[in-house]
């Protein structure tokens, strides 16, 4: 199954949190100003999410400057695949 990632390198800011997907799997989620979500497990798997599916989200924190930046690098080096 294909997934359509939005391109987040085009929004200004995105933020980057740390999170819990379905309870179990963790990982990033990035979310743009204009909504868009991407959740991001630690094998780089990604997950365009949809706002109901939201609730399946644990917000566990910010992710700090550095590791931010790493984490919308790769985003961008999948959008260029």
């Amino acid at each position: 199954m294909a997934v359509t990632v939005p391109n987040l390198a085009a929004v200004a800011n995105p933020t980057v949190s740390y999170a819990r997907l379905h309870g179990t799997l963790e990982g990033y989620l990035v979310r743009t100003e204009a909504g868009a979500m991407v959740f991001v497990d630690h094998d780089a798997h990604l997950y365009a999410l949809t706002p109901d599916q939201a609730q399946a989200l644990t917000l566990l924190g910010a992710v700090p400057a550095v590791e931010r930046a790493h984490v919308l690098a790769a985003l961008e080096r999948c959008e260029e695949v």
